[in-house]
């Protein structure tokens, strides 16, 4: 619920303000921003959570601003994540000048190279609401304190919607 309280916040905030604070919470969780992109947005490289011979997470963000014909600027946030369950089997590496890895008694056969993270999974693409709400937190923290009161005061009326908070 809170997180679709803030898909509907406009800002009177500048634009690079806002873009700012986008910047400041990709990096709080853990993302690097990539070089690129404009003034309205924000692209991260892949974020990898886990271990890659194993189970891995893999996350990326992108937040576009956009400037409303009334004056107020939205931020919208959207993201990849991939799960990758380990790696293909190693593989004889190419090493060595001689042009014969691989070859019995040759070194190249001896240097084997982890394979590549695998995956019969395919990406998933979805809106970035966490993100988005703390964009808000980060702009507006006694608006979010308010939300989340409200919420609170909502969730304790009604006991059977809690699983929403989340």
């Amino acid at each position: 619920m809170l997180e679709r309280t803030s898909a509907e916040v406009t800002y009177s905030l500048p634009a690079e303000q806002v873009m700012e604070a986008a910047r400041a919470v990709l990096n709080e969780q853990g993302y690097v921003i990539a070089p690129g992109g404009g003034p309205l947005s924000v692209r991260t490289h892949w974020k990898l959570e886990g271990d890659l011979d194993t189970l891995t997470r893999w996350s990326k963000v992108l937040v576009i601003g956009q400037h409303q014909s009334d004056g107020h600027f939205v931020v919208r946030a959207q993201q990849v994540v991939w799960v990758t369950g380990g790696r293909t089997a190693p593989h004889p590496g190419m090493g060595g000048s001689s042009g014969d890895a691989g070859k019995r008694g040759s070194d190249g056969a001896t240097h084997y190279v982890q394979g590549d993270p695998h995956s019969a999974s395919k990406p998933v693409f979805s809106r970035a609401l966490g993100v988005e709400w703390e964009i808000l937190k980060h702009l507006d923290p006694q608006l979010a304190a308010n939300v989340e009161q409200q919420v609170d005061i909502y969730l304790a009326n009604n006991p059977q919607s809690g699983q929403l908070r989340d």
